[in-house]
């Protein structure tokens, strides 16, 4: 407690070994940035810290790599963020005394990044307090992460060990489940806020990815649905690259074990909410071949 800094509201929620309890103490604790200078170095009798993130994959069940199983298991704590029964239970099995979810973070109609700081901000505790501290979150853990980014980010700057190991994401299951080569014309890859925000430009005879179309235009987190009145936006930006005819496809890849991914493809002049989901992602084909710049071609040699 002394280590972690807790207050007496802090030390009583934890003394009462009430869940309830410690989630009202941390959700009703303001969220506000750390300092940007380093925290005072650890005592010498203190064991030190790390930080060790990794990803569960998106089907826990055969995705999660054996050097994530060591370090969940040998770490003190481990705080996941999964989007599964089974991942959660998989988690809990490998390290049942140290594990615990960082879901209670998210509230109804709360700015996501706000959750994500109060992420950061207990990742850091434990990491303060000289535990060996295993962050496991679903996908890969760099992939659309920023509380895993921002961690190790801070643990550095405040000179502890920190990484991170890769793992399978929901891109990765796309190019498995739909048949598309990224090497093949190349691939764009945007946040569909993003790309509506910042006026993206588009190269038509490349492969265009769009992460998180089901809850485009919502910052905050909805657990019966988000608010996607600016999908027909996103719809209509497209239609000006690729024209309302042109077949995209909408993508969402198996959780579970046995499952089948779902693979909807329809026209941009059919396409509305009604089709995704907040695990949504929509992949979108070339619409014309790329143009051969002759002149490179001839000086490398690689006339057709």
């Amino acid at each position: 407690m002394e280590a972690a800094g807790l207050d007496e509201p802090g030390r009583r929620a934890l003394r009462s070994r009430s869940a309830q309890a410690m989630w009202d103490v941390l959700l009703r604790r303001p969220v506000t940035a750390l300092p940007e200078e380093p925290a005072p170095p650890a005592l010498e009798t203190t064991r030190r810290g790390s930080l060790t993130v990794v990803g569960t994959g998106i089907r826990t069940v055969g995705q999660l790599t054996m050097e994530a199983i060591t370090w969940i298991k040998e770490s003190d704590v481990v705080l996941y963020l999964v989007a599964d029964p089974v991942g959660e239970e998989a988690i809990r099995l490998l390290n049942p005394r140290g594990a615990m979810s960082l879901r209670g973070y998210y509230g109804e109609g709360v700015h996501r990044a706000q959750s994500y700081e109060a992420m950061v901000l207990h990742i850091l505790s434990c990491v303060r307090a000289g535990q060996h501290t295993c962050v496991a979150l679903y996908g890969h853990p760099g992939v659309f992460a920023f509380p895993a980014h921002e961690s190790i980010r801070r643990a550095r700057q405040e000179g502890y060990p920190a990484r991170m190991l890769p793992a399978i994401s929901a891109e990765d299951c796309l190019f498995a489940d739909l048949g598309v080569d990224p090497a093949v014309n190349g691939c764009q890859s945007f946040e569909a806020t993003d790309f509506l925000l910042h006026s993206r430009h588009v190269d038509t005879s490349s492969q265009l990815i769009l992460w998180q179309v089901g809850v485009v235009g919502d910052l905050t987190y909805r657990h019966m649905g988000y608010d996607l009145g600016a999908f027909p936006l996103l719809v209509s930006r497209l239609c000006e690259f690729y024209g309302a005819g042109h077949e995209v496809t909408v993508y969402e890849a198996s959780i579970l074990p046995g499952l089948a991914p779902t693979i909807t493809r329809i026209a941009l002049a059919h396409l509305t909410a009604a089709y995704v989901t907040a695990g949504s992602t929509l992949y979108v084909p070339p619409a014309r071949p790329p143009i051969l710049d002759r002149g490179l071609a001839t000086a490398m040699g690689l006339n057709r």
